[in-house]
């Protein structure tokens, strides 16, 4: 697969995907490595998290030294989030990070990418659905988790959860789609996670990925370090976990982030 139309941001050549997804589309933006660097490259895939206030540019911006290092960069907004079609929910999400997989393999045989150096960043609950993707594909080198959402079933029976519902139809109306009617949405998700499959001690023991990196701060008060370490412990794969000091669930700090960007370089150097 080549793209007819070759577009430059500085020095990497970058391209809009549109992929349909049971009827709906979702878009994102597929950034290659300076051309000094030769096909088939290895990639990183980005599952951002919810609410998802962040452009896909500035998300790149944030990893571009992975460009410089060789990587190709693939972001988009999953399935009710910004300029992609439908409403959120687990299912949706899951199915669109399926058809990432799909996209991401034939690229691969066209000698596009290294289907063997196939990896994933994922930011809070883009973590809960990279854990729930890993563990149906064998795809995946390196599964690498910051600051992730693992117990969803405690957050959404929260009354925290109710708050930040309406916050975000309040003061971010559209940015996420499917979350009008908070008590409507809350009982689907809740159903969504009556089923073994959206359970993560279920799919904790199932992963297929090479490796599993997680990254958090030792101030996350959305999920603490102890439930890290409870949850991840039922893992079939043994975890890697670096805790930031003094980083809560947000790493806003420019500190923060060189912490994060650190262990990612560490992981996927070359």
């Amino acid at each position: 697969m080549e793209f007819k139309t070759k577009q430059f941001d500085g020095p990497y050549e970058v391209s809009e995907i549109q992929i349909n997804s049971e009827g709906e589309i979702f878009r994102g933006m597929l950034y290659f490595p300076p051309q000094s660097f030769q096909k088939p490259y290895p990639l990183i895939i980005y599952f951002h998290g919810f609410p998802q206030l962040f452009s896909l540019k500035e998300i790149v911006r944030s990893y571009a030294f992975l460009l410089d290092l060789g990587y190709s960069f693939l972001v988009f907004n999953f399935r009710g989030y910004s300029y992609s079609e439908g409403k959120i929910s687990i299912s949706s999400q899951v199915s669109d990070a399926i058809e990432i997989i799909k996209l991401v393999k034939k690229m691969a045989e066209n000698n596009i990418f290294d289907l063997n150096e196939i990896n994933i960043i994922a930011h809070d609950f883009g973590a809960f659905i990279g854990l729930i993707l890993s563990s149906k594909t064998n795809v995946i080198n390196n599964l690498i988790l910051i600051s992730p959402i693992l117990d969803l079933k405690r957050h959404v029976y929260s009354e925290e959860f109710v708050k930040t519902l309406n916050y975000i139809n309040q003061f971010l109306p559209g940015n996420v789609r499917g979350i009008e009617n908070v008590g409507e949405f809350i009982l689907m998700i809740k159903t969504e996670l009556s089923e073994k499959k959206f359970q993560i001690s279920n799919f904790i023991k199932k992963l297929k990925n090479k490796k599993l990196k997680v990254i958090t701060g030792d101030e996350d008060k959305v999920t603490p370090s102890l439930e890290v370490n409870n949850v991840l412990q039922k893992a079939n794969i043994i975890p890697d976990i670096t805790l930031i000091n003094c980083m809560d669930h947000e790493c806003s700090e420019e500190d923060d982030i060189e912490r994060i960007n650190k262990e990612i370089r560490n992981i996927l150097k070359r």
